[in-house]
């Protein structure tokens, strides 16, 4: 997509998911209701922390209690339990349902596994497995919850989802269109920026040659912060490990919250720095989902090539025409993705 960064391209777009996203979840989590938030991304990338931020907007905007949070080093199944002996247990959303990343599927698990009288409300995720040992445990722990719902963020984990398991499965945007405020992206200093994943969900492109104009880089890498990033990630962390302690030592409604406010900072913390990366080149090229969808929301330029499971294809086959994305571009190969982004930059400095 091309066009000045000051005009929002995305208002009917959050407008559209956030109606779809609120009314499954008000049928779900009634006003009042008292839950939990399991699973807080307590890691360096970004898409994990705008999901996060979307989430707690939902929530309170449906007006729901929020007795307990957690990430997955301090979950305490008994904390949970006194915490929240009647209620509702909602799953942080992401792409880490299935093998791909098994720690929090581990987790997930466990939950559903050790609270089958709570309503659960699994966020929505993108769905994919590659040993089918690991699809038959979590079916067995899936079908045998009672009130277990699975949102899913694209039609492919949809039907996946659907083929696997017997629970109710639901079609959810991305919890990130909750969002109505996002950091200020600023102004271009480099050209492109090449946003390209170093995990193992990325796809086997061949790299282009080096090229001086381009700067590649992953969320992981910290980048975008400012000279006062590692302070600010600091003292947050500090935040979060005394606000945990006092969840545990005196728990209450203000010790949850003040947990969860803690979890918040560290989400803004990274948000906020990965709309300045974003923000730092003429056009993007990426191949992470949340780097598409920030520079969709935020205006910026940018070009598109999947990840090794199709995640970006899947959520954009799934809702550009259905919101009325602005055209984007996805690419076959690394070398039109950067040909594409480089014309987009060139427009841009013309018409600025």
């Amino acid at each position: 997509m091309t066009g000045r960064r000051d005009v929002d391209p995305a208002a009917a777009i959050r407008a559209k998911a956030g109606a779809e996203s609120t009314a499954v979840l008000r049928g779900l989590l009634p006003p009042g209701t008292r839950c939990a938030l399991v699973d807080f991304p307590h890691h360096a990338n970004v898409g994990d922390s705008a999901i996060w931020l979307g989430e707690r907007a939902l929530l309170r905007e449906l007006d729901v209690d929020l007795a307990y949070v957690c990430d997955r080093h301090t979950f305490a199944e008994a904390d949970l339990a006194r915490r929240l002996p009647t209620g509702a247990i909602v799953l942080h959303g992401g792409g880490n349902l299935g093998d791909l990343w098994p720690h929090h599927q581990q987790l997930r698990e466990r939950v559903v596994r050790a609270f089958p009288r709570h309503r659960i409300v699994q966020l929505p995720q993108s769905v994919h497995f590659d040993d089918p040992r690991n699809l038959a445990r979590a079916r067995a722990v899936f079908d045998a919850h009672p009130d277990l719902t699975l949102l899913l963020r694209d039609a492919h984990s949809l039907r996946q989802a659907r083929d696997a398991f017997a629970t109710r499965s639901v079609l959810v945007p991305d919890s990130v269109f909750a969002l109505q405020d996002l950091p200020a992206a600023g102004a271009p200093h480099r050209r492109l920026l090449w946003l390209a994943r170093t995990d193992h969900e990325a796809a086997p492109h061949a790299e282009p040659s080096p090229d001086r104009t381009v700067h590649r880089t992953d969320w992981n890498a910290g980048e975008g912060g400012g000279p006062d990033w590692p302070e600010q990630l600091r003292s947050v962390r500090t935040a979060i490990r005394a606000a945990a302690d006092a969840l545990r030592r005196a728990p209450s409604d203000r010790s949850a919250e003040d947990l969860a406010d803690a979890f918040d900072a560290h989400a803004r913390l990274q948000l906020r720095r990965g709309c300045r990366l974003l923000g730092s080149a003429g056009a993007v090229v990426t191949d992470r989902l949340h780097a598409h969808l920030l520079c969709l929301l935020l205006g910026i330029p940018h070009t598109v090539l999947d990840d090794r499971n199709g995640k970006i294809s899947s959520y954009r086959n799934t809702w550009r025409h259905r919101h009325g994305w602005p055209r984007t571009h996805l690419a076959p190969t690394p070398h039109r993705a950067l040909r594409h982004a480089a014309a987009q930059a060139d427009r841009l400095r013309q018409e600025t």
